[in-house]
């Protein structure tokens, strides 16, 4: 018989952060600091269709992940978020649960469906935490995006990422952001290289907080319980073939999504991709890639992009988000000529 302990007030924690705040990063360092013997839970969302994340995060052990992609937790994928997180507790009983939303995902639907109804007795929603670049502090897309906003208003600690690539300017700007929260945040503090503290994950919730733009999504009532759900919606492309090269497109929240599902039979040049990559402004870019020497993890944007070895993955996925409309048919023209020579002719 499973231990109920686990399914009573378990510690939750919601890591928020506009695309390319560094979640991901951040995430995958908590899960390196895991205590051994503790089982911990990861639920990831994105924007884009084919489902990136999951595989950017771990593997470690100890860790269940589900993800969910094809759009927000707070709205169109809301059935699927409940849906994942009670299978996720039921199938693993975790002694944590992490909880990334999209980089465009409005917080406060997921805080209520976390702190309401079934889950308020199971879980124990621990402080919000909100990843921060602070060189974006001074961009209008995001100090004007109302997701943006309210990732800020509703967090309990703010992070600024990737502190070793700031101005003084950048520094300055954060302290300004810190000192004019209200009410004041919890805690407040910078990182490098996604190294958050895991104290982080333990101080308490401030109720209090409230949103600036609580109707920037819908609200869908949608009650769960672990007994009354049969399966997580697949939302996932469908699995492709060898040869496949399959394109996806989906907008919202003023942003627009491209992804490309690639069959196995397609390798990249490692080299001339990550210099492609790199040349693309976009929003966010990532990806896991099969190339001629191996599989490559592809995690960035807007010109700063990082790619590192991967474990083997079924296909290549691909995802690129950004405020305007992509060019889809000249994105993907580029990305057959960085093909290997051991690849499928088009």
């Amino acid at each position: 018989m499973q231990n109920r302990k686990f399914l009573h007030h378990i510690p939750t924690t919601v890591i928020t952060g506009f695309l390319g705040a560094g979640k991901t990063t951040a995430i995958n360092h908590l899960l390196a600091e895991k205590p051994a013997g503790e089982i911990w839970a990861v639920l990831v969302n994105e924007f884009g269709q084919v489902g990136v994340d999951g595989a950017l995060i771990g593997p470690v052990s100890g860790v269940a992940i589900r993800e969910i992609a094809g759009g927000c937790l707070c709205c169109t994928a809301g059935q699927a978020f409940e849906a994942a997180l009670n299978r996720l507790i039921r199938d693993t009983s975790p002694d944590r649960i992490l909880i990334e939303p999209t980089g465009i995902g409005h917080p406060l639907k997921i805080i209520r469906t976390l702190t309401g109804g079934y889950y308020k007795d199971v879980l124990d929603l621990r402080a919000t935490i909100c990843l921060v670049d602070a060189r974006k502090l001074s961009d209008a897309r995001y100090r004007e995006h109302p997701a943006f906003q309210d990732q800020l208003n509703l967090s309990d600690v703010l992070v600024a990422s990737k502190s070793d690539l700031y101005s003084d300017d950048d520094r300055s700007a954060f302290a300004d952001l810190v000192s004019g929260s209200i009410p004041p945040k919890t805690a407040y503090t910078m990182i490098s290289f996604g190294k958050v503290d895991s104290v982080l994950l333990n101080l308490p919730r401030d109720q209090s907080r409230m949103a600036g733009f609580p109707d920037a999504h819908p609200v869908r009532e949608h009650p769960f319980s672990l007994d009354g759900v049969q399966e997580v919606i697949d939302i996932k492309a469908a699995p492709v073939s060898r040869e496949s090269w399959v394109m996806h497109e989906g907008s919202g929240e003023g942003y627009y999504s491209k992804s490309w599902l690639i069959g196995t039979g397609y390798r990249f040049d490692s080299t001339a991709l990550s210099v492609l990559l790199t040349s693309f402004p976009y929003a966010r870019i990532k990806g896991i890639m099969l190339c001629n020497d191996g599989w490559m993890k592809i995690n960035g944007g807007e010109g700063v992009v990082e790619c590192s070895v991967s474990e083997p993955q079924s296909n290549s996925r691909l995802e690129i988000i950004d405020s305007a409309p992509l060019l889809f048919i000249e994105i993907d023209r580029k990305l057959k000529k960085v093909l290997g020579k051991e690849s499928s002719e088009f």
